[in-house]
């Protein structure tokens, strides 16, 4: 690493570091959820390592303590996560140029800030010309870094929150805790209209809905939010500077 990748990377850690109290909370409500459900506490760890991805472990939650099929709990999980797709298109036109297995890290380690402040910070990919000056590709050694600081914040919440869970009381609201770790990570993405136009359509078909068997509701809200979302962003209102 040179010298000024080093300093990209330490720069991308400190841009991350500046949500820390909310990806931190998010990370400790979402593991003492994974504790205090049917989960042993290697299969909360394991959980915690390998999905990485709050919202549809808490959404998977519930489906697997009461037994249902597999294939139902991945269902439900893909649709909650679609919002990765767009996050996955969005970023391979930068990083097109990168072998398979370091866009699928680069994949796995995307979560919503990285993704939303690389996409501020470069909203247009490097031309050709551009990509053959940049020989240290500088921005993915700043987006790696606020990878890596994403990551490493989210587990250590994430962690402490499955070993302290059995210090916590059930009827402390953790739900409720859960559902204000969430709105802290949501507001500051709806910097567009487009994304403030797809979260009032996915909270009015989620409450519309509400009482549907399986949590059906929150799939209709996220595929209705995707259509509105994307409807949005392309009007010419949206595009204009």
């Amino acid at each position: 690493m040179t010298a000024q990748q080093r300093r990209f990377f330490i720069d991308g850690i400190k841009e991350m570091s500046n949500s820390g109290v909310t990806i931190l909370t998010w990370g400790f409500v979402t593991g003492i959820a994974m504790a205090k459900s049917t989960l042993t506490l290697h299969q909360a760890l394991a959980m915690s390592l390998l999905v990485f991805a709050g919202s549809s472990q808490l959404a998977a939650l519930p489906l697997i303590a009461v037994g249902l099929p597999i294939w139902m709990i991945l269902a439900t999980s893909f649709m909650v996560n679609l919002r990765f797709v767009i996050f996955s298109l969005g970023l391979q036109a930068h990083f097109s140029y990168l072998s398979t297995w370091r866009r699928v890290l680069l994949g796995y380690f995307t979560a919503d800030f990285s993704y939303l402040f690389f996409i501020r910070r470069y909203p247009k990919p490097q031309s050709v010309t551009e990509l053959e000056a940049d020989s240290e590709h500088l921005r993915l050694y700043w987006l790696m870094g606020m990878q890596l600081s994403n990551w490493t914040m989210w587990q250590l919440g994430s962690i402490a929150g499955i070993l302290l869970a059995s210090q916590i009381p059930n009827n402390w609201g953790l739900e409720f805790a859960g559902a204000i770790a969430l709105l802290v990570v949501i507001f500051p993405m709806l910097d567009r209209a487009s994304a403030r136009w797809a979260a009032l359509t996915a909270a009015i078909v989620a409450v519309a809905t509400h009482g549907i068997p399986f949590r059906l509701n929150i799939v209709l809200a996220i595929v209705a939010a995707l259509m509105v979302g994307m409807m949005a962003d392309k009007s010419p209102r949206e595009r204009a500077p």
